[in-house]
């Protein structure tokens, strides 16, 4: 870990170097930003991408999986004037570097797919290649949706099974995802404290933290079971594991996001049954009622903006009932759902295409539901077929349980990610027409966990002769 972070950050830290000296030589440049500070680190990072894409390095798998997560704080720096939406080719750029990384590598090293790879590579492409083309909100999403959806995805699939191949891809995979959830969880304590500047305007301030947060802890639930499978091969692991369980818990709490503390925490608590001895579960929990006895007192101290925020958000919840109950009630999320299903009335087949209901729909990217919002968008055809990839890569990560007790974190990572875009927003690829944030970083963690999952089963030879 030492090693990546010494090579990533020498690397951030020359982009950043090239780029400030870029700016006072060549004034032009700070088109890219709203200051020169935003200049340098939005047109640092295309940098970035392009050089730890080219040069040679032991790390490349962490540089090809960090380019969209980081790409999820770069939408936030990006100057607003900036074209918004899937169709703006500066926030596209960096799926398109990386995109021109992966055919290269495809080109110089052969990969072989199975059968039945090819025919859900193929699947995925022509299915949603009509989705994309039936939407009425094509003018709007149309470049985002074929690069993220139709090449960038199935470049990973094919990237991830190359990689798969290597001796070392497990340890290499795990090491580089556990890093990718450190760096994500201090860009989101940046974010929550950066928008408390927002003075006077602590709903805008709510509003702006749940539209990220509510997004991010998806990835959250994802790449946890990788930081904690690294944070058992080291030598601490003990003090590890307490820093990741700390990250994730404060993350949760500063997210203001109900279904986070009803969903995540739960998730937390029995991820850290699994891999964890009695005397351990009793020091984490105790940590925990601590932590979460004495948040608010501490966040009042350290910002009232953001302790006003919590209040706010989680007075709804001091009477007694069931909790997601409310969490629907509090949030319109039933009347948004009955709208996505009225649209799934209107075409029940194949919906209304990709991207549709932030048009059809009430004014919402999407129903705040995966069901729904695939059922209104891609009808009965599109939700079996997804539905059906979740099934087998259900199967392939409870295949893993065989290899060790520590494997279940897979299937309850995959549970709880399905729980969460069930009940507190769909999130999968991100391609709107209007806001900024253009993604596709959930079903890549998911092709992560897949190949992750079919190494572990190869190598063991209970699983792989049986």
């Amino acid at each position: 870990m030492v090693r990546l972070i010494l090579a990533a950050g020498s690397m951030a830290a020359l982009c950043v170097s090239v780029v400030w000296f870029a700016t006072i030589v060549f004034s032009s440049l700070l088109i890219f930003g709203e200051s020169t500070v935003q200049t340098v680190l939005v047109f640092g990072f295309y940098v970035y991408c392009v050089l730890t894409l080219v040069v040679p390095s032991e790390h490349k798998l962490f540089y090809v999986l960090s380019i969209p997560i980081l790409t999820q704080f770069l939408h936030l720096l990006q100057k607003y004037d900036f074209p918004p939406g899937a169709n703006s080719p500066w926030r596209l750029l960096p799926f398109i570097i990386v995109d021109l990384h992966i055919v290269s590598a495809l080109i110089r090293f052969k990969t072989s797919l199975t059968a039945t790879q090819k025919g859900v590579a193929a699947s995925w492409i022509a299915l949603n290649f009509l989705s994309i083309i039936i939407s009425p909100n094509l003018p709007g999403i149309i470049t985002g949706a074929f690069v993220l959806v139709v090449i960038t995805l199935p470049l990973y699939f094919c990237y991830l099974s190359l990689c798969s191949e290597r001796p070392s891809f497990s340890t290499d995979l795990e090491r580089s995802l556990c890093l990718l959830f450190i760096l994500l969880a201090f860009g989101t304590f940046g974010l929550v404290f950066l928008g408390a500047q927002y003075k006077g305007a602590s709903n805008l301030l709510v509003t702006r933290n749940i539209s990220d947060t509510n997004v991010t802890m998806a990835y959250f639930i994802l790449l946890w079971p990788f930081a904690l499978r690294y944070a058992g091969r080291s030598r601490h692991t003990f003090l590890l594991t307490l820093l990741l369980v700390l990250l994730f818990a404060v993350v949760v709490l500063l997210s203001f996001s109900r279904g986070a503390v009803f969903i995540v925490l739960p998730y937390l608590f029995s991820t850290l049954l699994i891999i964890s001895n009695l005397k351990q579960v009793v020091w984490f929990s105790s940590i925990g009622i601590l932590l979460s006895a004495a948040f608010k007192d501490l966040l009042q101290l350290i910002n009232t903006e953001l302790a006003y925020s919590w209040q706010l958000r989680f007075a709804d919840f001091q009477a007694a009932g069931p909790a997601l109950q409310k969490l629907q009630e509090a949030s319109g999320r039933a009347e948004i759902r009955r709208f996505a299903y009225k649209l799934f009335l209107e075409s029940p087949l194949y919906g209304h295409g990709t991207g549709s209901f932030e048009l059809l729909g009430p004014g919402y990217r999407e129903a705040h539901s995966m069901f729904f919002t695939i059922l209104a968008e891609q009808g009965l055809v599109g939700m079996l077929y997804l539905y059906a990839l979740f099934l087998g890569l259900g199967y392939c990560l409870l295949k893993t349980k065989v290899s060790g007790r520590q494997y279940r974190l897979l299937p309850t990572a995959l549970c709880a990610y399905l729980l969460f875009v069930h009940s507190v927003g769909s999130v999968w690829v991100i391609i709107p027409a209007k806001s900024l944030t253009i993604n596709c970083i959930a079903p890549l963690l998911l092709l992560c966990m897949y190949h992750y999952s079919k190494t572990i089963c190869e190598s063991s030879p209970s699983l792989y002769h049986g």
